[in-house]
């Protein structure tokens, strides 16, 4: 089988699959292995439709108590032919977007980019924050926010969390949410380096990377609009299960500091993808029924008088963003 996997958890975010999906296919990624659990809006019915048209593969998570839901995918993930024979994997989320500046755009470009001998290439998260956008609207999540962190500030290094592509499992012995973890007779660190020629020594963090943009970004939307964020808080965290959204998390990722429009070399290969999703009518209408499902869930959040504190804060926030902007 071989080829390039892409693997991800998902819960609740049938909304913005379908983009999701037409970015990752757009890049080159032969398979797709979409994990999800306890889906109240049609994730997982998408994901379903999408298998029987031979465009992904579907994996319904069993949660072990030892651990979260997101690291019970990835250990169950590895029983796919999908993963077990892939050439090159990688890990993301359904709110990030892997974003190659070098050659085609692929992950095979970014992959030729690096070192031959290269067994993992580590590319650094680039926040993309709400920018004062409060309302969900039904539209590209990367056509919506443009305006992301600044670059490293030269002389001053500071670690920020990546995604990483690796080669395949032989020498492997977990998959990482950020970075994978060689197995322990291996003897050696994994052959590691960044984009742009950064490499990683032994004693660096692997989950963490400079924020050198030159060569790669993964674009991380992890907020969306204040409405969407709203969903997301109310379904939790896959890692960090056991903490709760509050206005820290969305201060930490309400960086806007920048424009950056990187991810539009993908436009064409995304729209013609996404045209050719909703051709089909089984998920043109599972789509309808997230968005739906999505803007009714937002309505009843706003409702509850517990969610009322946070949206005061959110507003506060949002009024001083839209105040520095005019």
């Amino acid at each position: 089988m071989g080829g390039y996997t892409v693997i991800t958890t998902m819960k609740n975010e049938a909304a913005f699959l379908l983009e999701w999906v037409a970015h990752h296919k757009a890049l080159g990624f032969d398979h797709l292995l979409i994990c999800t659990n306890d889906c109240d809006d049609p994730t997982s019915r998408m994901v379903l439709r999408l298998q029987e048209m031979g465009l992904a593969r579907h994996h319904a998570t069993t949660p072990w108590a030892a651990t979260s839901i997101q690291r019970s995918a990835l250990k169950q993930a590895q029983r796919y032919d999908e993963v077990k024979q892939a050439d090159w994997l990688y890990v993301c989320d359904a709110d990030e977007f892997l974003v190659v500046k070098t050659g085609d755009g692929s992950a095979r470009a970014l992959v030729a980019a690096g070192r031959p001998d290269a067994e993992v290439i580590s590319v650094p998260w680039r926040v993309f924050g709400p920018d004062g956008q409060r309302d969900y609207e039904d539209a590209p999540v990367t056509a919506q926010f443009r305006s992301a962190m600044q670059p490293q500030a030269p002389g001053q290094p500071q670690g920020i969390y990546c995604k990483s592509l690796f080669r395949g499992l032989e020498n492997m012995h977990r998959i990482g949410i950020h970075a994978p973890v060689p197995r322990p007779d291996l003897g050696r660190p994994l052959r590691s380096e960044m984009p742009g020629g950064l490499r990683l020594g032994p004693g660096l963090n692997p989950m963490l990377a400079l924020r050198d943009y030159s060569v790669a970004q993964v674009n991380h939307y992890a907020l969306r609009s204040r409405d969407s964020f709203l969903v997301k808080r109310d379904r939790g965290r896959v890692n960090h299960s056991n903490e709760v959204m509050e206005i820290d998390y969305w201060d930490r990722f309400d960086v806007a500091e920048v424009a950056c429009d990187a991810i539009r070399r993908y436009d064409a290969a995304v729209a013609d993808w996404r045209a050719r999703l909703l051709a089909d009518a089984v998920l043109d209408g599972l789509h309808d029924r997230a968005v739906k499902w999505h803007r009714a869930k937002i309505a009843a959040l706003k409702a509850r008088p517990d969610y009322a504190p946070l949206l005061a804060a959110l507003e506060e926030r949002l009024a001083r963003c839209a105040s520095s902007q005019s």
